[in-house]
């Protein structure tokens, strides 16, 4: 009894030493920012660790298919260090281009982002939300996960998620929903991810009437990128000054508010709308990601942001025998600092250009 009383008084301890950890951590970030410091004292405060980089389906979209990284879990020793990194962290999304589900290991990882006292969110294509992993994910309080609903027509839905099938993921869904309903369990909250594309476009409005059947608290909207290197995506971009699909986007934005669901669409909205980046990023802040984030796949390669070229990562760990201090020397390094200052001085590679066209780039810093 005395033995549980001081592992109780001691995890508690410990939880309010991260607490403090983690929010010393964002003090020394916004004193940072707010001194337009290149250098950055703070450790990151988003991690996208990407678990594994296997998936189970072949979407057409997706860059993964035509990445020698395809097809391997994380290693052992760079997952441990990113719990470190999570002590301080504020957001951890283990996911990256593979399916997250398919590590074996999903629902312990998330449980110790969570024993850090991180907001932990994955992204899905909800194929593999049996009975038994469902369960577990919501035992392991994962606070929001988004499935990848790219259309309301199984054969539509077949055709851009090869290797899917509308109605087991929609029975998955309700399933989930059931277990957090007996668990009187609030989370994870769900949301639903859609890749705008022509050939989607139309059955927009309903998947917001499907999101309203499956208990969906959020929708996000955002236009497809077409490589030029995958093949079957031509005649799927956006282009804006069409009438129609303006309209289209309003019947969701007034759906979603009758429905109570809320809709991110701000990229999509700006791309049909034919906007300037230059014009709606010139009274913005300064791209808060290079100094919040830091992107681990899972073959060891380093990103500044989610949206860089996942084929030039910043650096790359070397597994040695001390990653965490590996981890902490890449944050600092010449190339992030270099990125870091041109981000300042509004000089901005090329990279963070085409992210800017998408508008994909945060328009706002939650912590300043």
């Amino acid at each position: 009894m005395l033995k549980t009383l001081k592992n109780l008084i001691q995890s508690k301890k410990n939880f309010l030493n991260i607490f403090m950890d983690r929010e010393k951590n964002i003090e020394l970030y916004k004193n940072s920012r707010a001194n337009k410091k290149i250098k950055c004292p703070n450790s990151p405060l988003h991690l996208l660790v990407e678990v594994t980089s296997k998936c189970n389906l072949s979407c057409k979209m997706c860059n993964i298919h035509y990445s020698n990284r395809r097809g391997e879990d994380i290693n052992g020793k760079l997952l441990e260090a990113t719990y470190v990194l999570a002590n301080t962290a504020k957001v951890i999304q283990p996911f990256g281009l593979g399916e997250p589900l398919l590590h074996p290991g999903i629902s312990e990882i998330i449980s110790i982002y969570k024993s850090r006292g991180a907001f932990v969110s994955i992204v899905s294509n909800g194929m593999l939300l049996n009975p038994v992993l469902s369960e577990r994910i919501i035992e392991s309080g994962l606070d929001q996960l988004v499935i990848s609903i790219d259309a309301a027509d199984e054969k539509l839905f077949k055709e851009i998620r090869r290797g899917a099938d509308l109605k087991i993921i929609i029975k998955n869904i309700q399933l989930l929903n059931e277990i957090k309903k007996q668990k009187k369990k609030e989370n994870p909250v769900l949301g639903i991810n859609v890749v705008a594309q022509a050939s989607n476009f139309t059955q927009l409005p309903d998947i917001i009437d499907l999101s309203n059947k499956l208990n969906i608290s959020f929708v996000s909207l955002s236009p497809v990128t077409v490589h030029e290197h995958i093949q079957g995506l031509e005649g799927e971009a956006i282009y804006p000054g069409l009438d129609v699909r303006n309209n289209i986007l309003e019947l969701c934005r007034i759906s979603a508010r009758e429905k109570g669901i809320l809709l991110d669409d701000s990229k999509l909205y700006y791309t049909l709308k034919a906007l300037d980046p230059e014009e709606i990023y010139k009274d913005k802040i300064p791209c808060p990601e290079p100094f919040r984030f830091m992107g681990i796949r899972a073959n060891g390669d380093i990103f500044p942001c989610c949206n860089w070229d996942v084929g030039k990562p910043i650096s790359k760990i070397t597994l040695n025998s001390n990653i965490e201090d590996e981890l902490m020397k890449i944050w600092q390094c010449r190339e992030w600092n270099e990125l870091r200052k041109s981000v300042i001085n509004n000089h901005y590679p090329e990279l963070c250009k085409k992210c800017m066209k998408n508008f994909t780039r945060p328009f706002m810093d939650e912590y300043v």
